[in-house]
């Protein structure tokens, strides 16, 4: 697959997946990635990102994965996958990057990481509305 270069019309790339990543300091990078097809929508435009997240098909997903890491004993990835979505509802504006997997019509695909851990530059919210996480981030 062929990488895309040029992301200056991102009304013509389809996001794949997101990935939301928390850097703690002495620990590292924590990050959730989550499927398009949890996304109820996702707006990108020059200076702000909309992404709206089914609740009912994160917590299936969650749920799903749950089960997986606990049959494997995995309590570490068990706690940091339900810590990240607990930030992503109620913390968000700590999230330290986010990284958009896109595709075009040519199938070429990329990835645009935005740097969020400045909050004087960017602002985020995060909004629980009809069964929708909604998560903005705008630049300042």
């Amino acid at each position: 697959m062929t990488q895309l270069l040029d992301t200056s019309k991102v009304e013509d790339v389809t996001i794949q997946a997101v990935t939301f990543i928390d850097d703690i300091v002495g620990l590292g990078e924590k990050r959730l990635s989550i499927d398009e097809k949890h996304f109820d929508e996702i707006k990108l435009g020059e200076d702000r990102i909309v992404m709206k997240i089914n609740r009912s098909s994160l917590k299936e997903y969650t749920e799903e994965r749950n089960k997986t890491l606990l049959e494997y004993e995995n309590y570490p990835e068990f706690d940091h996958l339900n810590t990240m979505v607990t930030m992503l509802e109620y913390d968000f504006f700590s999230i330290d990057k986010v990284k958009l997997f896109y595709i075009n019509d040519d199938q070429l695909s990329g990835e645009a990481v935005i740097d969020t851990s400045d909050d004087e530059l960017v602002e985020m919210t995060s909004e629980i509305k009809d069964q929708q996480l909604i998560l903005t981030i705008q630049v300042i």
